[in-house]
C-alpha cells in the first residue's frame, strides 16, 4: 500500500512539470563584433529581429520597452569584443540626431525563422 501511495505522489508531483511546453533554447551569435551581424528588424519596442552570418535569423525579447526602437534607422550592439551576443547583451538606441542614448538589455534571444515584412533601404 505505502508504494503504490508513493508512486502516486510522484506522479502527481511530476504532473505539472510535465505538462508544461519545453521553452526554446537559449542561442548566441559569435564574433557579432566581426561583422557577424548582418541586419536587424525592430518588432515594436520590445523585442527585434538579427540577421546573423550565413543568414540565421534570431529573435531577442528585451527586459522592457525600448523607446525609440521601432523607429531607429541604427543601433548599437553593446558586448565586450571578442564575445558573443547573447541574452545577457543589450542594444543602444540614440534618440535622433541629438538625442540622448537608451541601454536596452535582452531578457532571452532563440533562433528564429526570417522575418516577414519589408526589407529595410540598404539590406540585401
Amino acid at each position: 500500500m505505502k508504494s503504490k501511495l508513493f508512486a502516486l505522489a510522484l506522479l502527481a508531483a511530476a504532473a505539472p512539470a510535465l505538462a508544461q511546453p519545453a521553452a526554446p533554447e537559449q542561442a548566441s551569435i559569435p564574433f557579432f563584433d566581426h561583422d557577424a551581424i548582418r541586419d536587424w528588424r525592430a518588432d515594436g519596442n520590445r523585442a527585434l529581429y538579427i540577421e546573423g552570418s550565413g543568414r540565421q535569423w534570431y529573435y531577442g525579447e528585451l527586459m522592457g520597452p525600448c523607446l525609440g526602437l521601432d523607429f531607429a534607422h541604427t543601433i548599437a550592439f553593446a558586448e565586450r569584443p571578442g564575445t558573443s551576443f547573447d541574452r545577457f547583451g543589450s542594444i543602444i538606441v540614440k534618440d535622433g540626431p541629438a538625442g540622448s542614448a537608451q541601454t536596452c538589455r535582452l531578457k532571452s534571444l532563440v533562433k528564429s525563422e526570417k522575418p516577414a515584412g519589408k526589407a529595410k533601404a540598404g539590406a540585401d
